[in-house]
């Protein structure tokens, strides 16, 4: 299984479903509304049919009469679900960060070599075996073509091989003859989508061929 698909499976795994509030922000603050009206109107009239009372205290019980009502409603349809879907976001985050950092562990750590190039086969990232292959010791690779390292040949089939990825959006596995190395290799060439499914960036892992 590649590392990408191997990804992709941990975040399926601890993908949890949002606490969802169970009713939308208009229909809850009608609601809401309709409760302090529907509250007040029910503690006049409970408070008309008590003796007069002086201003001040009529004021007073009504006020602590209409908290009394409004707060279970307020709690139960406002707080508690907001409360609900915050806990249920930071599950989700710390289950995604957990997933991001085990693949992180697993990209560096690999004996493969993987790098990831734009619509233009410029360099985004690359890992540490790939980065010792290329003589970098550190980021400095960021935003430079593959043409800057490569012969012509080679990069004539590697382009190829990328637009054909931002084509179909399906991942390609090819033989490979590094001019670098002068050793065999077995690239996979896997789409990197955004959030509206286009593809933005195409991910390589690079594994060495075993000899015949």
């Amino acid at each position: 299984m590649s590392l990408s698909l191997l990804w992709k499976r941990d975040m399926e795994k601890n993908k949890k479903t949002p606490a969802k509030v169970f009713i939308d922000p208009v229909n809850l603050l009608i609601l809401i509304i309709a409760s302090i009206f529907s509250a007040e109107a029910f503690v006049t009239l409970l408070l008309s049919i008590v003796s007069p009372l002086s201003t001040e205290r009529y004021v007073l019980l009504d006020a602590g009469m209409l908290a009394v009502i409004l707060f279970p409603v307020i709690y139960y349809l406002v707080f508690k679900p907001f409360t609900s879907q915050i806990k249920q976001l930071k599950r989700s985050e710390e289950a995604l960060q957990a997933s991001e950092e085990k693949y992180r562990s697993i990209v560096e750590t690999t004996d493969d070599s993987i790098y990831l190039v734009d619509r233009n086969c410029r360099y985004l990232f690359m890992n540490k075996k790939h980065l010792t292959r290329m003589g970098f010791s550190g980021e400095e690779y960021v935003g430079h073509s593959f043409s800057e390292f490569h012969s012509d040949e080679e990069t004539s089939d590697f382009v190829d091989k990328v637009d054909a990825v931002f084509k179909t959006a399906q991942s390609e596995q090819h033989g490979h003859k590094s001019e670098r190395d002068n050793k065999s290799f077995l690239r996979t060439f896997s789409p990197v989508k955004g959030p509206d499914g286009k593809v933005v960036a195409v991910s390589v892992v690079s594994k060495k061929s075993l000899p015949n």
